[in-house]
């Protein structure tokens, strides 16, 4: 992170580094003056009218590299109070490391670490500590909910409601000064009565706000689907058929499938992560071992999970495999000639329940798009109170709550003004990391760690 302090220009590619494309935008920052650039250009930089594109050759050691549009961002009125130079060239990959290692090998730049860019908008005002955090989740979401939350901090709309809360506290602790300094002159009643309304408006929109942090958000961040069952049960087959392609080796041999294999799966706009475990059994094989205990380990913090049981198989280790808890249970094979008896049978010996359901593995399409609709139902049922998605935010927000709840046993009684007054402060610590007033190192760390270079 002390990186980031530095003032040296930066220079980086702000468009994807996955492949080729039409275009790639390398972004220069930091620079004192457009005449340090000038000898890259044919065109008089000098004469640049900010915001404006221009069409130009590029130069590297004087010779043309490729033909661009270049902008002009004048400092402070760029993304991150620098001045700033964008350059559209063409996105062949080859062609942008070599235009990066043409200006950095002058000496004049080095390249950006990631999040850089936005670190020095953070540092210079132009950005809050909860925008930055927006964008981060804005950059890396899985689903429209997670987009429209992080556009939410990044366009302040959730920082009003922490700067409300701030206000409010400000405005409660006002309340408090007048109760112990001036109740003489205000009245004593009037001046408890004050001081408790505030706390009554404050505590209900804390209250609020501590409703919509509870439960792992991680689940909904990246949510995953894990299937699992015991080895030969069809979770192979099944993984398959939901991303429409062979992607996992689908054998007859128990215990082919040795650790996990995961894709991603698109479902009604939200990227999942789709896990088909190893089959859990007992094993002496110390590889397909380590497999099961990661399968066990993925149920546990699965968003979806889906039981398969295949009725004509040995099920032994199932009843240890049923410990755990599922989403969907599902009887596999259902194609097979003599399915409903070993379903009744097998439901019966295991005292199965809940929602058990039948699929057949040789149709690609039978009881998937019911499955899909479960696994689209319980993700909407997941965000229907707009959970909050930041661990940083979830944390002030119980720990803020925590300590406004302690201090309103305390408020019930005036008379130890010291002990409240330091309960107050630390309420008021808690509510000002929240805001962005105060923000240890160790925060910036963990954020800027998570952005792409050139951002």
């Amino acid at each position: 992170m002390d990186l980031l302090y530095s003032d040296e220009t930066i220079i980086a590619c702000s468009t994807s580094p996955l492949g080729n494309a039409a275009l790639a935008v390398i972004r220069i920052s930091g620079f004192s003056s457009l005449s340090d650039l000038q000898k890259f250009f044919k065109l008089d930089l000098l004469k640049l009218i900010p915001r404006k594109v221009y069409y130009t050759p590029l130069l590297l050691q004087g010779q043309p590299a490729d033909d661009i549009c270049l902008t002009y961002f004048e400092g402070p009125k760029s993304y991150n109070g620098e001045n700033i130079l964008e350059l559209s060239v063409h996105g062949n990959m080859l062609n942008v490391e070599r235009i990066i290692n043409g200006f950095v090998s002058s000496g004049l730049m080095r390249r950006a670490f990631p999040g850089e860019f936005s670190y020095r908008a953070l540092r210079n005002k132009k950005l809050t500590l909860s925008q930055v955090e927006g964008l981060d989740l804005f950059l890396n979401a899985n689903s429209g909910f997670a987009l429209d939350q992080g556009l939410s901090l990044l366009n302040g709309n959730l920082q009003e409601a922490y700067q409300e809360i701030w206000n409010l506290f400000l405005k409660h602790k006002s309340s408090l000064e007048l109760s112990i300094d001036f109740s003489e002159d205000v009245g004593e009643e009037d001046a408890r009565k004050y001081f408790l309304d505030s706390l009554s408006i404050l505590k209900e929109k804390v209250d609020s706000l501590a409703r919509r942090v509870q439960g792992n958000s991680n689940q909904i961040l990246s949510p995953e689907i894990v299937i699992a069952g015991l080895p030969n049960a069809g979770k192979s087959s099944l993984f398959n058929k939901l991303l429409k392609e062979d992607r996992a080796i689908v054998s007859s041999i128990a215990g082919t499938t040795r650790d996990y294999v995961s894709e991603t799966l698109t479902i009604e706009g939200v990227n999942y992560r789709l896990v088909d475990t190893a089959g859990i059994r007992d094993s002496q094989d110390e590889i397909e071992s380590e497999g099961i205990r990661r399968s066990h380990k993925k149920l546990k913090d699965a968003f979806f999970s889906i039981l398969l049981i295949n009725p004509f198989e040995d099920l032994l280790g199932l009843p240890d495999l049923l410990r755990e808890e599922y989403d969907l249970i599902l009887i596999t094979h259902a194609d097979l000639p003599g399915f409903d008896e070993k379903k009744e049978e097998i439901t019966r010996e295991l005292s199965l329940s809940g929602s058990i359901g039948a699929i057949s593995l040789t149709d690609r399409t039978q009881g998937l798009e019911n499955l899909t609709t479960l696994i689209n139902k319980k993700y909407l049922e997941s965000i229907s109170l707009s959970p909050l998605l930041l661990d940083r935010h979830k944390s002030l927000i119980l720990n803020m709550s925590s300590h406004l709840n302690n201090y309103s046993l305390m408020a019930a009684d005036l008379h130890d003004v010291a002990i409240i007054s330091s309960e107050l402060n630390t309420l008021g610590h808690c509510i000002s990391e929240l805001v962005g007033i105060v923000s240890p190192d160790q925060v910036l760390n963990s954020i800027f760690s998570n952005f792409c270079i050139g951002k």
